[in-house]
């Protein structure tokens, strides 16, 4: 062989090589194909302590499990908390207690550790000794050297439930960062491990998923948007998994769950997987719609199978968790930032719904503890906004406030307002006072400012709005035709305003015979 055919072989061997992963990566529908990940770091959790170490030492030493085993499944399937399952994907069983048990698992577990299946559920000494049961189980049945910790991995896997290999190796790899029980490792806080190789993007999406930091980890279970205008996305309809983040996306992937979400967010927001490009229609509501759920709004749309216009977000967790992460919130708020803006949806209450808002026969998801008016702000905020509503609850009291003059009236019976409701008064030739929108900017700046109503035929049809700013000085008067036009934002304009607390006042004063409503101010950067 000559010195010139060696590099030239060698550089075919590459390219097959190459080929061959592009290949598996095209065949294999649920292999990672990541972007540019989010900007999170992961950090070992190995001096954690939960406050079920007792109970994990205990079931440890009774069943011959390492209590380490015990809490790191329990940190990736529930962050050590006592949840209460509930059916988010059909056929899925709902998962109980610190260890997620679930279904036959939750079961045989009870049994093996001489306890109800009730008390398995809700008793969180109970569900981590079936827990610790049932791993006693799968280990004699694979007949493991328990005093080695890698041979734990096969019986980790199993105990995932989850059927796709990529899944289960995935679940082993969480289990492992959660504690450092060993095999995969996570890079110490401030560096990060490398990404492992791209592989091709989703067929025309043009290079890469809709959502760039994603991983792109595609679901057979979609098809396409209606081609009329019940097909346009109009609605983020946010959920979440009834389960931990690997056994999520694991399930929406397969052919057999006959489901899907556009996206899954992980537990601490330092992944997002895309499962369906936006522009396709995924499996995630089990719904038509009914406009009566969500403040009236769209009623053209009623009777439309939800999957048809919105797009769907599964969060890793529960619906009856405590409490959401911060750096969950804000991974999902950024993702629902870029969602909003690329497909011009509104970033309002009616427009960022809650799954069980839509599907409240049978499911309640995200749950009462999803921070909505904090979210709802973040998503804002990250796409240069600041909304301030006629109602208090709606408002971040240290960007927004409200206020109108007692004889205003509250209200909430014409529908397309933005937050709790909308309030009114009479116009009045002699009025002396307006309902005041009052936003605060920490640095001068230029902002656009637009405001909201809901329309009538009583409405006023030159509603005057005057823009001051915090030294005082009355920027504009512009008048606004509220008989038309309701539930959608019209620009005042755009102007320059000081540091400080800057203000809309809608004026009550103009001829008889009209009503003025003081919906919203969206600010704008």
């Amino acid at each position: 062989m000559s010195a010139r055919s060696k590099p030239r072989l060698r550089i075919t061997v590459a390219a097959a090589v190459l080929i061959a992963v592009v290949a598996a990566c095209r065949e294999a529908p649920v292999e990672p194909c990541p972007a540019a990940r989010l900007a999170v770091d992961r950090v070992p959790l190995a001096a954690s302590s939960s406050p079920f170490d007792p109970a994990f030492a205990a079931a440890g030493a009774e069943f011959h499990v390492p209590p380490a085993v015990l809490q790191g499944i329990g940190w990736v399937e529930t962050r050590w908390q006592m949840v209460e399952g509930a059916e988010e994907f059909s056929g899925r069983p709902p998962a109980f207690g610190v260890m997620a048990l679930r279904g036959v698992a939750l079961e045989r577990g009870a049994a093996l550790a001489g306890v109800t299946v009730a008390a398995a559920r809700r008793d969180p000494v109970a569900n981590i000794r079936a827990a610790a049961a049932l791993l006693d189980a799968y280990a004699a049945e694979a007949a493991i050297d328990r005093s080695r910790s890698e041979h734990w991995s096969v019986v980790v896997a199993r105990y995932s439930g989850i059927e796709l290999p990529e899944g289960r190796a995935a679940y082993g790899r969480e289990v492992d960062r959660a504690l450092a029980l060993g095999g995969a490792r996570t890079a110490p806080a401030g560096t990060r491990a490398p990404a492992p190789g791209a592989c091709p993007p989703p067929p025309g999406s043009g290079g890469a998923p809709d959502y760039a930091p994603a991983v792109w980890r595609a679901s057979p279970n979609f098809n396409q948007r209606p081609a009329d205008s019940t097909g346009a996305m109009h609605i983020v309809i946010i959920h979440t998994c009834e389960s931990n983040y690997t056994s999520c996306w694991s399930w929406l992937v397969n052919l057999a769950s006959q489901a899907s979400a556009h996206y899954v967010v992980n537990e601490d927001g330092s992944e997002a997987s895309q499962l369906v490009l936006e522009r396709d229609r995924a499996w995630h509501i089990a719904a038509l719609y009914d406009c009566t759920l969500n403040r009236r709004h769209d009623c053209w749309l009623n009777g439309v199978q939800s999957n048809h216009f919105t797009v769907g977000v599964e969060h890793a967790g529960f619906a009856s968790q405590d409490s959401f992460p911060a750096s969950q919130m804000e991974a999902s708020a950024a993702l629902v930032c870029d969602v909003t803006r690329d497909r011009g949806i509104p970033r309002d209450w009616q427009h960022i719904v809650a799954h069980g808002q839509l599907q409240p026969a049978d499911r309640t998801d995200p749950g009462p503890h999803w921070p909505w008016i904090a979210y709802v702000h973040r998503v804002q905020a990250l796409c240069g906004e600041v909304v301030v509503d006629d109602s208090a609850a709606f408002n971040d009291p240290a960007l927004a406030a409200a206020a109108a003059p007692g004889a205003w009236t509250a209200s909430d019976s014409t529908p397309d307002y933005y937050g709790g409701g909308y309030r009114w008064a009479p116009t009045q030739p002699d009025a002396t006072d307006g309902a005041a929108f009052s936003f605060r900017l920490s640095a001068a700046g230029s902002r656009t400012l637009d405001v909201r109503w809901t329309s009538g035929t009583n409405r006023s049809s030159r509603a005057a709005y005057a823009t001051i700013t915090a030294a005082g000085d009355t920027l504009a008067v512009a008048r606004q035709d509220q008989t038309t036009g309701g539930g959608r934002w019209h620009t005042l304009g755009t102007w320059t305003f000081p540091a400080g607390w800057n203000r809309v006042v809608l004026l009550q004063r103009d001829v008889s015979g009209a009503v003025v409503v003081a919906d919203a101010l969206r600010v704008r950067e």
